[in-house]
C-alpha cells in the first residue's frame, strides 16, 4: 500500500534546512512579526520548515482568532500536534506538507479552515480533550470520537522489531487512542521479552483487547500458530482486519468483538492484555489466568 522506505526517507531534513527555536514560555507577539508569519515564512527549498515556525504558525492564528490570550506561548497554548505518519522514536523538527494533525477542545470550525488553508503543513484539524479517551474504555461505556472539522484524520505508525521487520498500523485518530509508534514499540520489545525470558516460542494466543491489531501480529509473525483478537469496540475490528491486511498476514487468527469477560474461548498458551490506563482489569486478569497458562499485562 505504500512504498515505506521512501516515506521513511522523507521525513529526514535536507542539508539546507535551517532550524530555529521559538522561546516556548515567552509571548509569541513578542517573539515574531505575524504579518511575516505565512505559509512560506522560512520554508526551505525542499519543501520543509522549522518545527516551531510551524507551530507558531498555528498559534498565531488561534491569537487572531480569540481562542487563545493574547499572551499565548507555544508551551501553554499549542494544540496537541500529532504525525500523520510516526517511524518509530524519529520526531522531525522539520515538517513537510500536510503531515500534521492537530487537536484542541476550543477549535473551531473557522479556525480549522483558516488552519488547513494558510498553514500548509496541516493535514486534519479535530475538536476534542486528549484527556478524554477516544474509543470505548469498557463494556459499560459508550463509543467516544474526536469531532473532524477539517482534513483527513488518518495516520500511520510504523515500528522496528527485533524480528528484523516492521509492524505498521493505521488507524483514524478522531477514533483511535493516541498512541505514538515509539510506544508501540516498545509494548512489542516488552511482549519480545517476556516470550523470550520465557522460552516460548509458539502456539495459540488471545489478544484480549487488541485494539488495532500490533501485538496480535507481532505474536503471528514471532511464530504462533493462531492468534485470537478480540475488542468490545466493533470500529476497531474494521481497522483491524485493514491492519492485518496491510502487514500481509493472511490467516492463523480469529476475530471476535466481545467484551474480553464475555468471550467464550478455550484454553491457550498465552494471554496478552493492553488495557486503557486507568482501568479496571482485576475481573480480566482473573479470566486470562484461567484461560491461559502464560499472562501478560502490558
Amino acid at each position: 500500500m505504500m512504498d515505506l522506505e521512501n516515506r521513511i526517507n522523507a521525513l529526514n531534513q535536507c542539508d539546507k534546512c535551517q532550524d530555529v527555536q521559538i522561546k516556548k514560555f515567552s509571548p509569541l507577539r513578542e517573539l515574531i512579526d505575524f504579518n511575516e508569519l505565512d505559509g512560506n515564512y522560512m520554508k526551505c527549498e525542499c519543501g520543509k520548515r522549522p518545527l516551531d515556525i510551524v507551530m507558531s504558525h498555528i498559534l498565531k492564528i488561534m491569537i487572531e482568532s480569540g481562542i487563545v490570550p493574547e499572551k499565548a506561548t507555544l508551551r501553554r497554548n499549542s494544540p496537541v500536534p500529532l504525525s500523520g505518519f510516526y517511524y518509530s522514536s524519529l520526531n522531525p523538527q522539520f515538517i513537510g506538507e500536510r503531515s500534521l494533525i492537530l487537536l484542541h477542545k476550543d477549535f473551531t470550525e473557522d479556525v480549522a479552515s483558516r488552519l488547513i488553508n494558510e498553514v500548509p503543513e496541516v493535514k486534519c484539524v479535530l475538536r476534542g480533550s486528549p484527556q478524554v479517551p477516544t474509543g470505548q474504555f469498557d463494556k459499560d461505556s459508550e463509543i467516544n470520537h474526536f469531532e473532524i472539522l477539517e482534513g483527513d484524520d488518518e495516520q500511520i505508525n510504523v515500528m522496528r522489531t527485533l524480528l528484523q521487520e516492521k509492524v505498521v498500523i493505521v488507524k483514524n485518530q478522531s477514533k483511535h487512542h493516541i498512541e505514538v509508534a515509539m510506544t508501540t514499540e516498545q509494548k512489542l520489545l516488552r511482549l519480545h521479552n517476556y516470550l523470550d525470558n520465557n522460552g516460548i516460542k509458539k502456539g495459540i494466543a488471545v489478544d484480549a483487547m487488541c485494539g488495532l491489531g500490533a501485538l496480535g501480529i507481532y505474536l503471528l509473525k514471532y511464530g504462533f500458530e493462531k492468534v485470537i483478537f478480540n475488542d468490545i469496540n466493533p470500529e476497531m475490528i474494521e481497522t483491524l482486519k485493514m491492519n492485518l491486511e496491510i502487514n500481509d498476514v493472511d490467516g492463523g487468527f480469529e476475530i471476535y468483538n466481545e467484551a474480553f469477560e464475555d468471550l467464550d474461548v478455550c484454553h491457550v498458551d498465552l494471554c496478552v492484555i493492553d488495557a486503557y490506563p486507568g482501568a479496571d482489569i482485576s475481573e480480566i486478569t482473573q479470566k486470562a489466568e484461567k484461560i491461559a497458562d502464560n499472562v501478560i499485562i502490558i
